[in-house]
This record gives C-alpha cells, structure tokens and sequence, in this order.
C-alpha cells in the first residue's frame, strides 16, 4: 500500500468516534441528485481571475489581500510572484476544488505547494491532498515565510519570491481541470510582547466537548469567503451528500478550540449498525484551517454505518511561539489569534441514508482564557489576520495595502463555470485513521 499520507502526522487530535454518537459545479454530473442538491450551494469565493505561468519567468502577481482564481490539470505546475518584506510573516495559499463528480484517489490526488527565491532556494513547502475516493471536495494548505533566525532567515530578505502549485501526474480524475483559490496575507511585525510557546503539560487534548447543549440552526457557507460563524456551542445544518461546508470560529491567544461534528442515525431507523452491506469508507470529512488558509488538521473522512458518528478535532493553546515547534505541523498552524475555519463534508454516497441532507451537529468549545498576545506594528486585522472590532493593542506602523502591481482589479465574485469547470484516517472497523501528508520546512 502507498504510504504517502504516513510521512507526517499533521492532525493533533483528530479523532473518529464511531457508534458513539462546496463544491464546483461540474460538468460530470455525480449520483443522481445529490450531486445536483450539493451544487446549489458550490463552492464559492471572490476574487478576480489569474493565470498562472507554466515557466518562473512569467509569473503573474498575488497581491496581499486580493484572492485569485486558476485552474490546474494533472501533471502541471503553476507559478505566481509575492512581493515580500523583510519583517512580516507572509502565508500563500492554494485550495483545490474539484469538480463535482471528480473520481478523486485519496494516495494520488494533491497538490503542493512551494515558496521558493529567485535563485530557486526553497523556503517552504506543503501538500494537501484528496482525504476520500470518489468524493469532491475541497481542500488545501499554505505555505509560509516567517522572518528570524534558523531556516527561515534564509528567505528573510525582502523582494520577490515565486510560489509553485503543482498536481502530479497519474491521478484517477484524468484530464479534468480543477479550479484553485490562492490568497497572499501578511502577519505584521511583531515589536513587543509575550512570543513564547505554552509551558509544556499546561494544556491536554482530552478536554471535554459539552454534549447536552440543544443544537440551534446555523447554514454553514460554501467557503472562506462565506464561511458562517459559531460561537461555543451546538449548531446544526443540513448538508447534502456531496457537499461541504464552511464554519469559523475565533479564537485568541491562549484559546484552545474543540470542535466535534456528528451525524445522527437515519430519520426511521433504529439506529443500530447496518452491518457490512451498508458500510460507507469514508462518508464524513472534516478539515481545521487556521486563519492563513493552511491546514492544521483532518480527519480523512471517518465511515458510516448507519448509526450515528462523530470526530473531533483539538487544536493546541493558540500562541505566537508554537510557530517554533519542529516536529508536530498541527502546533506550527496553531500560532496566530483569528478565525480558524472548520470544513464539513458528506461522501455522495451517502444519499442512500439522507436523500434530502443529513442534519450534521458542529459543537464548538474554547477551553483556556483569552490571553495576552503579541504586539504588531500596525493592525492585524488588515492583513487577514486577529479579530476585527475586538480591543487590540498594536502601535503606529505601516499597514498592508494589498494594491499595486500587475493585478489592476478589485474584489469581484468568480463564477467558476467560466473556467470550463462546473462543480483515511484511512478506517477499518475499530481503529482511527490518522496519517496525513508532511509538511516540510527547509
């Protein structure tokens, strides 16, 4: 078996608890209906059109702020500029979508994403990849710079630097395109305040999500563009089997985010197993971003058996020092007060046991008290970054404009038709699926 998805163990928690408890529109349809339900409400965001260039030379431009739409075959890779100065963090991110229908394989299908300087010393690189087989749905990460001492510093130097999106070659969705959301944001400098990480066994993954909350309606969005927000919590939203849906939550410094979904027995079953006939591999997905678009966890989809099923996800105490951590990705991606975005996605082939959506439960807790973060140079919240109209203390300093440059338009909606595109814990009965694709660093 390819153990691709074994080299890192990205997720901190990402736990499947079985028995316990948007997309593009495409032009291949997927089962009948769901797919046609799920594209309803596809995969959305605003941005204005981009072209990648096949060759570093021509790369075109991400401005800060300013998110941009491409599409990308099998076997390309894609590459845009980034102006970088020499004292802020920059992250560059690339969501794939696949197309609605799109057979994925959860070893193959991926991208990857590489920040490199002009005379090609990498900076940083990421993959993501397809969490299921046969089951679109979106998904992606980031890369970042962060100014300082050790590895980074050797892409500290401002200027302009290249980003490449690759998708290998050989995978099951053949020569259909896929649509990618890139998004270039920049994390002030910081001039002053606490920068270390939690003191080590202060903080435990184990801490409880509440279950006896009543779950209050709430439609989650089609992307980070729209994502719906929650406060702590139950919430609830009926999701169509091919569909996925996007939650945030902030959470500051010294905030640790708890977040379970689960999905009940069918309405008129007795809620027990349905035995192998009606096993489903990977039936609900569920991904954590933090607020720069990269990935910090995911469960890759757990089963379903016709009772009801959950997973969870447990981010560590938010701190500006986990960035500092070296062996567990999942506390890297923790390090920055913000919105930190949740995913939720339903396998077509769930439709056998919800034909008119699943009514899914997101429940959401923040252990911890707020703390005291960082101080920037200018306001995060320009940047992408912290939480807007919350007190923050920050000193004069320049912001970031996201202007200039070779784009020369606004934000704008993108309808993802006119590109041509239309919208494991790998699990084995009682064992967790919890593998996931390495993020490396030089």
């Amino acid at each position: 078996m390819n153990d691709r998805r074994r080299r890192h163990r990205i997720g901190l928690v990402a736990a499947a608890t079985l028995g316990v408890t948007g997309l593009v529109s495409g032009l291949t349809p997927g089962p009948a209906g769901a797919a046609q339900r799920a594209d309803q409400d596809a995969y959305r965001t605003s941005g204005s059109a981009i072209k990648g260039a096949l060759t570093s030379g021509d790369a075109p431009r991400l401005a800060i702020g300013q998110p941009r739409v491409d599409t990308i075959g099998a076997g390309e890779t894609r590459y845009y500029a980034v102006e970088l100065d020499s004292t802020s963090t920059h992250y560059v991110s690339a969501i794939a979508i696949p197309p609605s229908g799109a057979e994925l394989d959860a070893y193959q299908d991926e991208i990857r994403v590489t920040l490199t300087r002009l005379d090609g010393g990498r900076c940083d690189t990421a993959i993501a990849g397809a969490d299921a087989a046969d089951a679109a749905h979106p998904f992606g990460t980031a890369v970042l710079r962060q100014p300082g001492p050790g590895a980074s510093s050797r892409c500290g130097a401002a200027g302009r630097h290249l980003v490449s999106v690759a998708r290998p070659k050989g995978t099951s969705s053949g020569s259909k395109r896929w649509a990618i959301e890139l998004s270039h944001l920049r994390e002030p400098k910081v001039v002053d305040g606490p920068t270390e990480p939690p003191d080590k066994g202060s903080w435990s993954t184990d801490e409880p999500i509440p279950r006896s909350d009543r779950p209050r309606p709430r439609n989650g969005g089609t992307g980070f563009n729209d994502a719906a927000e929650l406060s702590p919590g139950a919430w609830q939203d009926t999701i169509a089997p091919g569909q996925t849906r996007f939650f945030k939550v902030p959470v500051s410094w010294g905030q640790q985010l708890l977040t379970s979904v689960e999905v009940p027995a069918p309405a008129g079953s007795s809620g027990r197993s349905t035995g192998s006939e009606g096993f489903l591999r990977d039936a609900l997905g569920m991904s954590v971003y933090n607020p720069g678009h990269a990935l910090l966890a995911t469960n890759h989809f757990v089963p379903y058996k016709g009772h009801p099923t959950s997973s969870r996800i447990t981010t560590a105490p938010i701190a500006y020092g986990n960035r500092k951590e070296r062996s567990r990705a999942a506390v890297r991606a923790a390090s920055i007060a913000g919105w930190y975005y949740v995913a939720v996605s339903l396998n077509p082939a769930m439709e056998r046991y919800f034909k008119d959506g699943a009514p899914v439960t997101v429940r959401v807790r923040l252990a911890g008290e707020r703390g005291a973060g960082p101080r920037y140079e200018g306001r995060p919240g320009p940047g992408g970054f912290g939480i807007e109209g919350r007190p923050s203390d920050v000193v004069p300093g320049p912001e970031a404009t996201g202007t200039g440059g070779d784009d020369g338009v606004g934000l704008r909606p993108v309808a993802y038709g006119g590109f041509g595109l239309g919208t494991v814990l790998l699990v084995w009965l009682g064992t967790w699926k919890l593998a996931a694709r390495r993020r490396a660093t030089t």
